[in-house]
């Protein structure tokens, strides 16, 4: 094991604020996080990030109308769904809710400061599932831009969500990308692939209907963003009779192992 990363997460836990006293209040709005690690073993690097668990990260997960912003701050490498690039880039501010300070490091930073100890030779695989599956794909660009490394990183990622636009994926040509997903997972269809509802001047039915639609619900899920999924796809299907399991490790192993 090279390093271990996570971050300190906020949301309001009901049952825990009943529970807490006045002293123990931070406690029940925050919970430590651990988000993956970075693991050698001869000249292979692994980055993995575990799948979604706290109902914060399930909020990301189907945040269907997300804001986006440019990846690392770069324009070059496109637009990224703001919720996922908070995750993977902000400081972490450990206990220190209320006074703000920022005293660990980043997932990004974690992730650089490691892999700048490896061999710069090493092939480094970056896999995740769920939330995880859409921070390994903003790791697996973020590895490539460091120029670190003599050969790209290569990704796998599970029932992930889109990450990024248009720019950003195109930023993944020349890298070996996996994507395995589950036809009957509805995360990897989120955030929506497109903003635009009709081709303009189209007039066909289905067109007409949905034009209808438009200043109902269906306008008020429209993303910001035109959203790729990256990677070749790999899809099985397997219906386990709810969302959850559907979208489970568990039903993914059972693929991968049939």
């Amino acid at each position: 094991m090279i390093k271990r990363f996570g971050f300190n997460e906020y949301f309001w836990s009901l049952r825990n604020l009943l529970k807490a006293d006045i002293q123990n209040l931070m406690a029940g709005i925050q919970e430590r996080v651990p988000f993956g690690f970075i693991a050698q073993k001869d000249n292979e690097i692994f980055v993995v990030f575990r799948g979604t668990m706290t109902p914060a990260e399930w909020i990301n997960n189907f945040s269907f109308k997300p804001g986006s912003e440019a990846f690392l701050g770069n324009q070059s490498l496109g637009q990224v769904h703001r919720g996922f690039s908070k995750i993977y880039t902000r400081k972490d501010i450990g206990r220190n809710l209320l006074n703000r300070r920022d005293n660990l490091p980043s997932i990004r930073e974690d992730i650089e400061n490691a892999l700048k100890k490896c061999p710069d030779n090493a092939q480094v695989y970056v896999t995740g599932h769920s939330l995880g599956g859409a921070l390994a794909t903003l790791a697996t660009l973020h590895i490539k831009s460091m120029g670190y490394f003599s050969n790209p990183p290569i990704l796998y990622a599970f029932a992930n969500p889109r990450a990024g636009g248009k720019i950003f994926a195109k930023n993944f040509d020349g890298v070996q990308c996996f994507r395995i997903a589950n036809s009957e997972d509805i995360v990897p269809t989120v955030p929506l692939a497109s903003v635009d509802l009709v081709a303009q001047g189209s007039n066909n039915t289905t067109a007409k209907s949905l034009a209808k639609a438009q200043p109902s619900l269906i306008s008020a899920l429209r993303p910001d963003l035109d959203y790729y999924h990256v990677g070749e796809p790999i899809y099985f299907t397997v219906h386990q009779g709810t969302i959850a399991d559907n979208h489970s490790i568990p039903t993914y192993l059972q693929a991968l192992n049939t």
